[in-house]
């Protein structure tokens, strides 16, 4: 009798946790569907502008704080990037994706800071990423004026 009890309650825990395992799979499958698109798959959803031309960017969490920058066509700027996470990063301006190269930002282990000289660009959008994880790591530069 001791050992059917023992196996039920065996039997309930296994499934409990197998039962987890899949909640927690679902939710991760879940969470990557809902974050892709333009934007990146793990960038914020915030907007910076640029303002006396400068504009201040971060990263955490393979995660920039914002996918979207936005600039006034025909004014350089400078973009400060501040690397608060423990993997390397950098930032790089490309035409489009997969485009070509406007400017590339040094890679900065985490903890670090490097500015990012942006020559002035004309109207329209720029797509920007981390080029060490840009699966990850991307979002619009919006030129307007």
């Amino acid at each position: 009798m001791n050992s059917l009890r023992t196996l039920l309650r065996r039997g309930m825990v296994l499934t409990s946790v197998i039962a987890l395992v899949a909640l927690m799979a679902a939710c991760s499958s879940a969470s990557e569907s809902a974050a892709d698109g333009d934007g990146g798959d793990n960038t914020g959803g915030g907007t910076i502008a640029v303002t006396d031309g400068a504009a201040e960017l971060s990263a955490a969490d393979i995660a920039f704080d914002a996918n979207v920058i936005q600039a006034v066509a025909g004014e350089a700027f400078t973009i400060t990037f501040t690397n608060n996470d423990s993997a390397p990063h950098n930032v790089a301006i490309y035409t489009e994706e997969g485009g070509e190269e406007i400017v590339v930002g040094d890679v900065i282990d985490g903890g670090a800071t490097t500015e990012v000289q942006v020559d002035a660009l004309e109207a329209g959008e720029y797509f920007f990423v981390c080029d060490i994880h840009p699966g990850e790591m991307s979002g619009s530069v919006v030129v307007e004026g």
